[in-house]
């Protein structure tokens, strides 16, 4: 297999960049993103994530700052750069120029200067079409070729052109080393079909097609048209729109045409445009067809900068690229409407804390806040998928570390996280499957726990993707992809973890989802891990807490901790009667019980069974009633007799919904546990308060 080549893409969490890294990664590359985010949210990067399912590096780094920008350099082998960051809103170049001359010509200068010093030859450059000016002052100039006469308008175009002045001052200097694409794009629109990204411009936008999108969600009262009295043929300007899928296939066109050319320079410029104009009205009728309702607008006079005509005559790209457009404005309109319903405030969503563990800027670790900090609040990380925090009318009901120290050490109990593959013990570390068998490492006596070497509360999951789509709801989805080669079980695995956070309910769910590929089975039990202390004054103790269990069948266990296969009953109070009070040391509770001791559980999906409250918690102290809900067949009670790793024994006690113990050694359990391509796992659990 060869080495994936390295594309370092500037300004990539931006709307155009965003999009491009997703092709990228579709053709191949390996990426890594540079982005200061003044106009931009990592939360797109974080999405990128889910939707290409793999790691992107990130940096929080402006071009301007050279010597953060030489450390990227430093330490990464880059092959090329696809260049998109500047600062590019016409009206407000206009308005502050020396900004926009200063940030958008220095850093390019500062990358093209560290290329140079660690010989990476080729650059993909994102230009404008504004760079032309108004074509229409020379005759047969519309559509636009490249060899359209330049003259740029507005100062945003101006630091276009003169960027491209400059590449090709420095080809000419050296015309065997450098590789330079310049592309005069026109006017992108769309989004993603997928709803993960789109353009989500902070502040007010500068384009036509978001701010139309705000003006059909309510975020804006109404749409302004820029003049209606340019000679056309509604009296709007007319641009050539292409969707932004479209233009970010065209960077990848011409980054290979530029690694075809080997050890051969070139600067060349290419339009990527649809060779279509469409007016304002035109393409406000085309939105408002795609969102199904009437947009409000009113004309306004000509903008500063504006132009009566940009389309382009795309023939180039067409025939040296092999490029063209694929998608039309309507198809445009259609992804933006889902990008604009699904996420009706962009990246910036409501009720949404973002905050970075260990230091400044560590991007790779999230912890996310959710919900109504005085109601009903979770903090949820990306390390192991994990709940960090709960708070029940503002008082913390679990335990959890503020950084990724804490989950990252060593003793960390498991505190929060998703436990997989396979949660609870595995008899001698072994078990077989097709014919084969698989030894993992001993991690608690004699037996393998939690995955042992291979858990995953210390993995990074991708996202989350967080989605507020109705008020007091929220969900935060978390991707994990496991290959086999990483593991010492068989089969690569794909792992969905979703948190959902009702407000008024007071209740947060958890649902696995789980597939495998690859030509093998694995064995798989998923569970959360919390630790909860209902008590309000002493946190150090759950002492006083009052437990109940759905019934006291459990499973019977030898010295060791391995089912015997038989079931009995334990000394704990059932349901709706007298509760079990926990006390400093007494009783002392590892064990699993079961939901219902009739039942032969052989399902691998149990996500569409009913969901039933399997424990009862209260602390009369606090007045917090905690139910734990399931549609999984058993139930692990823990009362953290050996807490560590800053917490100490009985500081809080731990429920973990789940498969038998040892399932995949068990012959009436086993099918229940092995997942096969094809099939899907899937569970749920539910923490209800009140």
């Amino acid at each position: 297999m060869s080495e994936r080549k390295v594309v370092l893409v500037t300004g990539g969490a931006g709307y155009i960049g965003s999009h491009t890294v997703a092709e990228l990664i579709e053709n191949g590359y390996d990426c890594i993103v540079v982005d200061n985010l003044d106009n931009s949210s990592y939360e797109s990067v974080a999405r990128l994530k889910i939707l290409v399912k793999r790691d992107i590096k990130f940096y929080h780094t402006d071009l301007c700052d050279r010597e953060n920008l030489e450390t990227i350099f430093k330490d990464n082998k880059i092959d090329s750069v696809i260049h998109f960051a500047g600062l590019k809103a016409v009206g407000e170049s206009t308005k502050i120029p020396l900004k926009y001359h200063h940030n958008n010509i220095l850093g390019t200068l500062n990358l093209l200067e560290l290329m140079e010093v660690y010989g990476v030859k080729s650059l993909v450059f994102s230009s404008s079409a504004t760079v032309y000016g108004d074509a229409t002052r020379f005759p047969d100039m519309i559509p636009i070729p490249e060899e359209c006469p330049l003259g740029p308008t507005n100062p945003y175009g101006n630091t276009k052109y003169a960027v491209e002045k400059i590449l090709n001052d420095l080809y000419n200097s050296n015309n065997n080393f450098w590789k330079f694409a310049i592309l005069r794009y026109f006017n992108p629109i769309g989004a993603h079909p997928s709803g993960l990204i789109g353009e989500d411009p902070l502040g007010i936008p500068n384009n036509l097609l978001p701010y139309m999108a705000q003006v059909a969600v309510g975020r804006r009262d109404k749409l302004n048209v820029f003049g209606n009295d340019y000679e056309t043929r509604d009296g709007t300007p007319i641009r050539d729109y292409i969707h932004v899928v479209d233009l970010a296939k065209g960077h990848i066109a011409a980054l290979k045409y530029l690694e075809k050319k080997n050890e051969e320079g070139i600067c060349r410029e290419w339009n990527l445009g649809s060779g279509t104009g469409s007016t304002v009205l035109e393409v406000l009728k085309a939105f408002c067809a795609a969102c199904g309702d009437d947009i409000p607008y009113e004309i306004v006079g000509r903008r500063a900068g504006d132009v009566i005509n940009l389309t382009a005559k795309p023939d180039r790209a067409t025939r040296e690229l092999e490029w063209k457009t694929e998608l039309d404005v309507a198809d445009a309109c259609k992804d933006l409407w889902k990008w604009t319903t699904e996420n009706p405030f962009g990246y910036q969503l409501k009720g949404i804390v973002d905050a970075f563990a260990a230091e400044e800027d560590n991007y790779d670790s999230r912890f996310i806040t959710l919900g109504d900090g005085t109601k009903f609040q979770a903090t949820i990380a990306n390390i192991g998928a994990t709940l960090v925090d709960l708070k029940v009318d503002g008082q913390s009901v679990v335990l959890g570390y503020d950084n990724e120290e804490g989950y990252l050490a060593e003793d960390s109990a498991y505190i929060g996280a998703t436990i997989g593959r396979y949660a609870n013990r595995i008899k001698n570390g072994t078990f077989s499957l097709n014919g084969e068998t698989y030894q993992l490492a001993l991690n608690n006596g004699p037996n393998a726990n939690h995955s042992s070497v291979d858990t995953f509360h210390t993995k990074k999951f991708l996202g989350p993707l967080v989605k507020n789509p109705s008020k007091d709801v929220y969900t935060a989805e978390f991707l994990l992809v496991d290959p086999s080669e990483n593991s010492e079980f068989p089969g690569d695995l794909s792992v969905i973890v979703m948190y959902t956070l009702r407000v008024a309910e007071k209740s947060l769910s958890i649902e696995y989802k789980a597939q495998v590929s690859g030509g093998k089975s694995t064995p798989i039990n998923m569970t959360n891990h919390t630790y909860f202390n209902l008590n309000k004054v002493n946190k150090e103790t759950f002492v006083g807490t009052e437990i109940q269990v759905i019934n006291n069948k459990s499973v019977d266990i030898d010295e060791n901790m391995i089912p015997t296969g038989k079931i009995i009953d334990r000394e704990i109070a059932k349901l709706n009667e007298k509760a079990t009070i926990l006390g400093q040391s007494e009783p002392k509770y590892d064990y699993a019980f079961v939901v219902d001791e009739n039942e032969k559980y052989d399902q691998i999906d149990s996500s569409s069974r009913e969901l039933k409250t399997v424990v009862k918690a209260y602390h009369p102290e606090s007045n917090i009633r905690l139910e734990v809900l399931t549609t999984e067949p058993s139930f692990q009670i823990y009362t953290g007799d050996f807490l560590s790793a800053g917490y100490h024994a009985r500081q809080g006690f731990a429920v973990e919904p789940g498969r038998y113990v040892d399932a995949i050694n068990q012959e009436p359990w086993k099918k229940s546990v092995t997942l096969s391509e094809g099939e899907t796992y899937g569970s749920k659990i539910v923490y209800r308060f009140s």
